[in-house]
């Protein structure tokens, strides 16, 4: 599982565009050639004029930004910055370039590095438009809404300034994004909106999105027919709710691990709390694993800690695969299944006997059964005999009989003989028999055929 990695805000906003984008229905962004961020067709006219009739006000009123305060008067300009190869220096002139600039210079700056974009990076862009839309938020998107090119570039760069206008005033950017008639470009939008309030208040990032995901799970209580529920769910995922709960998580990482776990705890339960809890503990468990197995301990009888008590059984298990297993093993059994399954298998690696001595203590359960068949499936290419006598312990009768088929196959692929004379004693059905017989001849068949074309030629 990936580790979540605290970076500067602005770099997060361009990782979160890729991401986002690479999962975007392809038929609406790389086969396309119309911009994804486009300016609204009229519908939503009514809207946009209520967000125009407040911007430039909030403009005026608004304090200069923290990052541009007593800047004024740089010397460094785009081509300077442009034709300097030392990168360090050149990352240098860039952050004083965009610190220095205010509402009145930044279209200027933006169409120079549009127009040598060659030169610069989409990185740099990002982070400028981000810059642009803490200064002016309506004058970044429409640049962007007039940007030409790669859809899935100009995507990015709504998301990065989005995000800058929503860091420094969340309404005025929410009210751009009812202007928007496009739902996958509204999708979006909206990730860069939650990011940018995710760095100055993400318990208000967490609102948002608790609030457009209430309104999609009504849309689709609400549907009338089979085809608009399904059109809504289609649109629900063009948001990714659960997804950007990453960078609110992360944003409340930042201010404390006690933080954190009051968030996620304090969430309502579903997808979007499931995954906070995946995230918190992912990182709680990296820093600190015995206090995150004390957290995930306390809720391992919620189905929403599910995920998490599986990233805390695997950092466990980086270190001690004994103690991962038998932490695991006290957790309500709802839980234990899934989590088990890979710090058994680590075990096994590294001491198969103390992990079957472990195993032969263990009452009967669904848990234990789940341990035996990592156990077996571990063992099968060592020692298929042994794999196949745990494999024949198991309780329940469908993974037994998976456990054994998956013995047999690998059993028979390393000792055909062997193998054919445990068959019948196995517990598989005649017909799961004759079938692993019949797939292995066939492979060596494939074989001989191979190796007979070889010596021809």
């Amino acid at each position: 599982m990936k580790k979540y990695i605290l970076i500067n805000a602005a770099w997060l906003i361009l990782a979160l565009g890729a991401f986002l984008l690479g999962r975007s229905n392809p038929r609406d962004t790389a086969e396309s050639k119309e911009p994804i961020i486009r300016k609204s067709s009229g519908k939503n006219s009514s809207s946009r004029s209520a967000y125009q009739a407040t911007a430039s006000s909030r403009l005026v009123n608004s304090s200069q930004p923290n990052f541009a305060s007593g800047r004024q008067g740089s010397t460094v300009t785009v081509s300077q910055f442009l034709s300097e190869r030392d990168p360090l220096l050149a990352n240098r002139m860039f952050a004083e370039l965009i610190l220095s600039m205010d509402a009145s210079s930044a279209g200027r700056i933006f169409e120079e590095l549009k127009s040598r974009r060659t030169q610069g990076s989409d990185e740099q862009m990002g982070l400028f438009l981000r810059a642009w839309g803490q200064l002016d938020g309506t004058a970044a998107m429409q640049a962007v809404d007039e940007f030409e090119g790669d859809p899935r570039r100009q995507a990015g760069a709504g998301i990065a300034a989005i995000s800058g206008w929503a860091s420094k005033d969340p309404e005025g950017a929410k009210a751009y994004l009812d202007t928007v008639d496009s739902e996958i470009a509204r999708g979006v939008l909206t990730q860069g909106i939650v990011s940018g309030m995710a760095s100055t208040d993400p318990d208000g990032a967490t609102d948002y999105v608790l609030e457009l995901d209430q309104l999609q799970r009504e849309r689709v209580a609400g549907a009338d027919t089979r085809e608009e529920r399904r059109e809504w769910l289609d649109r629900g995922r063009a948001y990714a709710f659960d997804r950007q709960l990453d960078t609110i998580a992360t944003a409340q990482i930042n201010l404390g691990m006690s933080n954190a776990t009051a968030w996620a705890e304090n969430l309502p339960e579903g997808t979007i709390k499931a995954s906070a809890f995946d995230r918190v503990a992912d990182r709680f468990a990296s820093e600190d694993p015995t206090a995150a197995a004390e957290w995930v301990r306390s809720h391992a009888d919620q189905d929403y800690a599910e995920r998490a008590v599986r990233e805390v059984a695997e950092e466990l298990g980086r270190e001690n695969p004994e103690a991962a297993v038998r932490w695991v093993t006290d957790l309500p059994e709802s839980n234990q299944s899934r989590a088990i399954n890979q710090s058994m298998e680590r075990w096994t690696r590294e001491d198969p006997v103390a992990a079957g001595n472990f195993l032969q203590d263990m009452a009967p359960s669904r848990s234990r059964d789940a341990a035996v068949k990592s156990y077996a499936n571990e063992l099968d290419g060592s020692d298929p005999q042994m794999a196949a006598e745990w494999a024949g312990s198991i309780a329940d009768d469908q993974m037994r009989s998976e456990t054994l088929n998956g013995v047999a196959r690998s059993w028979i692929r390393r000792d055909p003989e062997g193998a054919r004379a445990w068959l019948p004693a196995s517990g598989l059905s005649s017909e799961q028999q004759e079938r692993i017989v019949r797939d292995s001849e066939r492979r060596q068949q494939f074989r001989d055929r191979f190796r007979g074309g070889d010596q021809e030629e």
